[in-house]
């Protein structure tokens, strides 16, 4: 009999603790943030450290643990919980959102229970809940990979799987996105034995035979939003999944088939959040319900019976909360482009609009995509200082119905003029054959740039609308072969230098490359022309005031390069036998990839055949190079090939 009044219960002894545990799982999310960084850039790097930050100093702070790095990270489980909020937000969200986010997480969702091992629910996606209800607009803005622009989430965007979901370049929360990032890390906790694969499996394998039941893509399902990030660190955790076998696999099966049917039936487009913590809850009751049966015991009909009572009524209960907010909350989350709102009720005219990403373009619309009545779109071009973004609403055959200024980086004071609607009223119904900048369009004064940026971008979008909606035009007969050309003008202060481009038979830039005119005067004309003459396509423009002679000095030059770039029915009925065979004379700019990078060269046409060629630029080693060149180039001109 034990006499000393301490009680041993049966204990393994390992050598695996919970800090070990807890580094490997930051270990494991190492990829997914990496991954993050790699499409989202920068704001990823520094949303998590500002998360994770904020979760061990609250920890420590609240914990009254030593101000020492020893101390501080503790355990480590305030690390893996600031870690996984900050993995879970989107790439925009202000600076604030990840520290309240893990403060929440830290004293709401894990010390007010008592701490590690004591809390109920997972406690990152406890603070995500929070900033979901609390802070929506934000949550909700998602930017593409790589180049920034705002757009909406795959799973309001996409219907069928896409293999850029595998990689991760998508929209998204920052360590959601790449699934093969997600699968590293599942290895290795795999290979740790920290996590059980009966959860994530069950997780994973019941949201895709949900969806398949309901007719949705399954894959889709399954890569898209978090599902595959929730399930390998969420769903796993281990203070919040069931102790048994069996209890675990039923877990990650509520959780599955939680998660499709928030995203189906309700407006919560992600559904993991709320699907995991409502598992949570009942997790007590999936232990009681599969605890293993000691040998020659069994359970009582009537205590199996209140146990699944007890899980179905509150499973059923979340679910009745989740359709109660889901009534009281908007039906759909307010869309939002450069954190301002997106008025595309208002200016579609119904809330029953249809979402589509046709070739990396969102469209909001009405009708079907064969026959669309109304569509919205966010659209940017390059200003003075920045991009401008714009809101543009067009009917079904491409005539405005809607436009407005989101945001822009021009001037304060002329540069907010684009944004009244003294400006943007002219743009109401016209077309894309109707916005001709003086004529149909008037820019403003004192903001020509910001109002050319304004018509150019409107035209490209409209262009881009027929071309995804309705398929490309035939293309018309170029005027100018493509290529690059330089040409000289006389300018005031003397000769003037050019490099015109041409791009599927139009002028695509124009460069000023030298020039002597005066600074001050001509800096307007040398920015301004080369502009105009693009959008116009045709060097006939209207020249600068105060800068006649420099203005006209870029226009005559660029004539001079068209000249050389004119297609004639000679040059094209001309068999091309030799080298330069049906080139107009002049002079061509071209590059090909060299040992350490491009080499750049002008080449010489003359007479139909090349006579010069000039190595510009290279950044080969110059000892091999050169002499290379000095033997090779002359054989090129002698052969004509």
């Amino acid at each position: 009999m034990n006499t000393n009044g301490h009680y041993y219960a049966p204990v393994v002894r390992t050598q695996v603790t919970i800090e070990r545990i807890m580094f490997d799982v930051a270990a494991a999310l190492i990829p997914s943030w990496i991954a993050g960084i790699i499409f989202f850039g920068f704001p990823a790097l520094w949303i998590v450290l500002l998360s994770t930050a904020a979760a061990v100093l609250t920890e420590a702070l609240i914990m009254r643990y030593p101000l020492n790095l020893g101390g501080i990270i503790a355990d480590g489980s305030a690390l893996v919980t600031g870690m996984l909020v900050g993995l879970i937000l989107p790439p925009t969200v202000p600076w604030w959102i990840p520290i309240v986010g893990s403060i929440f997480a830290i004293t709401i969702g894990k010390l007010v229970f008592g701490g590690l091992g004591s809390n109920i629910f997972n406690p990152a996606l406890v603070g995500r809940a929070v900033l979901l209800l609390a802070f929506t607009a934000p949550m909700v803005k998602f930017v593409s990979p790589f180049d920034a622009v705002t757009e909406a989430t795959p799973l309001l965007t996409m219907r069928a799987f896409d293999w850029k979901l595998i990689w991760g370049n998508v929209s998204g929360s920052i360590g959601e996105t790449s699934a093969i990032a997600i699968l590293i890390g599942a290895a290795y906790l795999l290979y740790r034995r920290h996590i059980d694969w009966r959860i994530p499996v069950g997780y994973a394998a019941t949201a895709f035979a949900a969806a398949w039941l309901l007719g949705l893509d399954p894959w889709f399902a399954v890569t898209a939003g978090g599902l595959l990030f929730a399930a390998v660190f969420m769903a796993t955790d281990m203070v919040t999944s069931p102790v048994n076998p069996m209890g675990r696999l039923l877990f990650g099966c509520g959780c599955g088939f939680l998660t499709i049917f928030l995203r189906e039936f309700t407006s919560f487009p992600e559904g993991v959040t709320f699907a995991v913590l409502t598992m949570n809850a009942v997790v007590p009751l999936l232990d009681k319900l599969t605890v293993p049966v000691i040998f020659g015991a069994s359970k009582t009909r009537d205590q199996r019976f209140r146990t699944t009572v007890s899980a179905a009524v509150i499973i059923c209960l979340a679910w009745g909360a989740l359709v109660l907010i889901d009534r009281i909350a908007p039906e759909r989350v307010p869309v939002t482009a450069e954190g301002v709102y997106l008025p595309l009720e208002e200016t579609l005219g119904t809330a029953e609009y249809q979402t589509a990403l046709i070739n990396d373009k969102v469209y909001y619309f009405t009708g079907s995509e064969d026959e669309p009545e109304k569509v919205a779109l966010v659209g940017a071009e390059q200003g003075y200082h920045g991009p401008i973004y714009f809101y543009l609403v067009i009917d079904g055959s491409g005539e405005i119905e809607y436009l407005q200024i989101l945001s822009h980086s021009d001037d304060p004071g002329l540069g907010t003029l684009i944004t009244r609607s003294a400006f943007l009223d002219q743009f109401i119904g016209q077309n894309s054959d109707q916005l001709t900048l003086g004529v149909d369009i008037q820019g403003v004064t004192g903001a020509t740039i910001s109002s050319r940026a304004v018509v150019r971008g409107v035209s490209a979008e409209l262009k881009r609308f027929r071309d995804n909606f309705y398929g490309p035009e035939a293309a018309e007969d170029a005027a100018y072969l493509d290529g690059v050309y330089l040409a000289e003008g006389s300018g005031f202060g003397g000769p003037l230098q050019v490099e015109v481009e041409i791009t599927d038979g139009k002028i695509a830039d124009v460069a000023i490359l030298e020039h002597k005119e005066t600074p001050g005067i001509s800096d307007e004309a040398l920015k301004l022309v080369p502009l105009r003459i693009v959008e116009a396509n045709s060097p006939d423009v209207e020249a600068v005031t105060g800068a006649t002679v420099s203005s006209e000095a870029v226009m005559a030059a660029v004539k001079q390069a068209l000249a050389q770039a004119e297609v004639s029915s000679d040059s094209l009925d001309e068999p091309a036998d030799e080298l330069a065979g049906g080139v107009p004379d002049g002079v061509y700019r071209g590059s090909g990839a060299g040992f350490n990078g491009e080499i750049l060269v002008d080449v010489t046409v003359s007479g139909g055949k090349v006579t010069a060629i000039d190595v510009v630029e290279h950044s080969d080693t110059g000892f091999i190079a050169e002499p290379t060149f000095a033997e090779l180039i002359p054989q090129i001109v002698e052969s004509q090939s």
